[in-house]
């Protein structure tokens, strides 16, 4: 298919009859470049192409309804809006070859009233106006050409292309693959061949429907338990994540100087508590010094004062005792007494008994002391007291104490300036943040728990599903011998399961290989990706060789087992991990306990959401081209913002590697930003038409056939 011309009338900016004459005669010459500024008219352009072809599809709807029928009212121009009379359309003309070479002329025309549009769509082949029934089959063969879900391939949109493909990118993938490659016929044939079983009357369940069921159901497991594990992957990762921004929290904290609450207040009692000790010891010993030094200086004046006062009470005993004799009534106790016995004389005999006594008692010593301190007897005990406690005091205390006041300073010292380096200002976000992340860590560690959980019944349910389909495949087998109709659709089914696989490999294999090879010529960085692969659901996998900590692998496997290491290296890094080792799943830990090297090189796989956007377009374009290069049809590609998000360098390589390598028409719509005047050197000996389109005052587009922004 070759687009030769394409004109619009009344159309967006378009006003009056617009065109683009692009056919010529040289085959080699497929690009036609039309440039202009945002808002020029390119988009405009872009939409046109869609809707002449497609009509209702372009938009995604099933009929042509009134929700396509006011898009198409608000694409037209404003100004012929305005006038009822007047009418739009767009026309394309193209040619096909397939056994001859058909010329087509396409066209949506539009009339309009009372805010009420209607659409006719009209073909001709090779100048033959096709009646209606004809142009709606053609309309079907051009849709059955261009799906509507494989448009944005044909009709790239170059800052949206990304989302196609990376966004429920495997779905995408394998739907384009499948149908531009002709493999979608194997789907088809075995849906058919499943809506024959489910027609075949019989009385029990049919063998081959209970079979493909099965099979359906572990699809649908198989898909539901790479789904857990890569999320119970996620979730890891998030929860070591956050476990180090809380350690690294807390380092951080520390490191400032950041201390606990308590922390804080036992060092500021700690601080007191050193105060009130040494103020003891200043005390204790202040009390010595005026207390007790004065008279160690003394100490020998201290045993005459002791023994002076000893003296002086044993004195004023004495006297107390002399005075008590002299008394009458001392006198008078020993008359009478005296008087009771049988003395001849008791006066005589009195006198005699109380000199007696009174000489007894006399001490010539004492009565010679003379009395010096006459202190009362409660001060005499307390003067000997304290000349006691100075006699005990042990002079070593006051260096001891000493001591224990230049210990305490020191302490007090070491508190102040850990109190210095410390700080609680910013106690309370620090307490929020600390708290905030082990309430996500829990959170995390449940929903992981619980994804565990099902991954492990899941995993237990298809095991015993497995089991149960290889039994239905025997009795399936079995069957087959005595089957008739049936027993023919049920060899149809498995034969179409295997062959629907081998091409399913065949062609994951050509994709890979084209996308690894288009990918290494487009990219600018050297080793950046190792290897590009499909999964068997078709989802996309980058890997790069690099060398990962064993110590890392050993933990993991330590703490999470062998599952944590397969859910982190995905399955290529974790296989190729076994098969270095030379060790299974089962025994892996051991493995790597045994590991002497400090690294080993494996796999990694790379998450390309975190690319560049211009990494990001790299590698769509790359899938692009190898996808597009699986199709035998050559079709026009109408590619809208061909360089978004790509850098200088890169653009370079894409005109040489990829716009010049796409089989088939292409043309590109571009700023003065993207094609720029070296790419268009590049693609000189391709082009064959160059469009300028400017948007005027008027806010009218107009077309300049043969000039480009600087380029004339």
């Amino acid at each position: 298919m070759k687009i030769e011309r394409i004109e619009l009338n009344n159309f967006g900016s378009y006003e009056d009859i617009n065109s683009f004459d692009v056919m010529t005669d040289d085959q080699s010459k497929r690009i036609i470049i039309i440039g202009g500024k945002n808002g020029a008219g390119k988009t405009t352009l872009f939409t046109a192409i869609q809707i002449c072809l497609y009509g209702h599809a372009s938009f995604g709807f099933k009929t042509s309804g009134k929700r396509y029928l006011k898009e198409i009212y608000d694409l037209i121009n404003n100004q012929a809006r305005l006038d009822e009379t007047k009418s739009a359309y767009v026309k394309i003309c193209f040619s096909e070859s397939r056994i001859d070479t058909d010329h087509y002329e396409v066209t949506r025309f539009w009339t309009w009233s009372n805010s009420i549009i209607t659409e006719i769509f009209s073909v001709k082949q090779n100048g033959v106006l096709l009646d209606e029934e004809a142009a709606m089959n053609f309309q079907n063969y051009l849709l059955h050409l261009i799906p509507p879900e494989l448009h944005k391939l044909y009709f790239f949109d170059g800052e949206k292309i990304a989302d196609y493909f990376l966004d429920e990118q495997h779905n995408n993938i394998k739907d384009a693959l499948l149908i531009l490659s002709g493999n979608d016929t194997y789907e088809l044939l075995y849906n058919n061949i499943r809506r024959l079983l489910n027609g075949v009357e019989s009385g029990n369940e049919s063998i081959a429907q209970n079979y493909a069921d099965q099979r359906e159901s572990l699809t649908k497991y198989s898909q539901e338990e790479a789904q857990l594990i890569g999320e119970i992957a996620e979730l890891r990762t998030d929860v070591e994540r956050l476990e180090a921004d809380l350690n690294h929290e807390n380092k951080a904290y520390a490191a400032n100087g950041g201390v606990t609450l308590e922390v804080w207040k036992d060092l500021q009692n700690a601080l007191k508590d050193e105060e009130e000790r040494r103020e003891r010891i200043n005390w204790n010993m202040k009390s010595a010094a005026a207390e007790i030094l004065p008279f160690i200086i003394v100490k020998d004046l201290l045993a005459n004062v002791k023994e002076q006062i000893s003296a002086e009470r044993d004195l004023q005993a004495y006297r107390i005792l002399q005075s008590s004799l002299n008394t009458s009534q001392f006198k008078r106790c020993i008359s009478n007494t005296m008087k009771k016995t049988s003395s001849h004389s008791p006066a005589e005999d009195t006198k005699l008994l109380i000199h007696a006594i009174q000489s007894f008692f006399e001490n010539r010593d004492l009565e010679n002391k003379i009395p010096i301190f006459m202190l009362s007897e409660d001060d005499g005990f307390s003067i000997l007291n304290k000349i006691a406690a100075v006699e005990e005091y042990n002079t070593a205390t006051f260096s001891k104490d000493r001591r224990r006041i230049e210990n305490s300073i020191q302490r007090s010292t070491e508190i102040r300036t850990q109190l210095q380096k410390s700080s609680i200002e910013n106690f309370e976000s620090h307490v929020k943040c600390v708290s905030d992340l082990t309430n996500q860590i829990e959170r995390l560690k449940s929903e992981l728990a619980d994804k565990e959980t099902a991954l492990q019944g899941l995993q237990e349910r298809t095991k015993e599903l497995k089991k149960a389909l290889d039994h239905s495949r025997k009795a399936l087998e079995a069957e087959l011998k005595k089957q008739s109709v049936s027993a023919l659709s049920d060899r149809m089914l498995l034969l179409v399961e295997e062959l629907q696989e081998q091409q399913y490999k065949k062609l994951i294999a050509d994709v890979e290989y084209d996308l690894n090879r288009k990918f290494r010529e487009l990219i600018r960085k050297d080793d950046f990706v190792d290897r590009i692969y499909l999964g068997n659901d078709f989802s996309l996998h980058l890997v790069r060789n690099q060398a990962v900590e064993v110590s890392a692998l050993k933990i993991t496997a330590k703490r999470h087992g062998a599952a944590a290491l397969k859910g982190s290296l995905k399955q290529v890094g974790f296989q190729s991990l076994i098969t270095q080792l030379n060790t299974t799943e089962e025994s892996l830990g051991f493995a790597l306990a045994d590991f002497a090297e400090e690294t080993i090189t494996l796999p990694v796989e790379l998450d390309y959401t975190r690319f560049s956007n211009g990494e990001k377009q790299v590698l769509v374009m790359s899938l692009y081209w190898a996808i597009m290069n699986q199709n035998h049809n050559k079709l026009p590609f109408i590619i809208d913002t061909p360089f978004a998000r790509i850098d200088t360098e890169h653009r370079a390589n894409i005109t040489e590697k990829f716009f010049k390598e796409l089989q088939g028409q292409l043309f590109v719509l571009s700023t003065n930003e993207e094609i720029r005047h070296e790419h268009m050197v590049s693609l000189e000996q391709q082009i064959a038409k160059v469009y300028m389109l400017e948007y005027g005052e008027d806010k009218r587009t107009r077309i300049s056939e043969g000039s480009y922004f600087e380029v004339k």
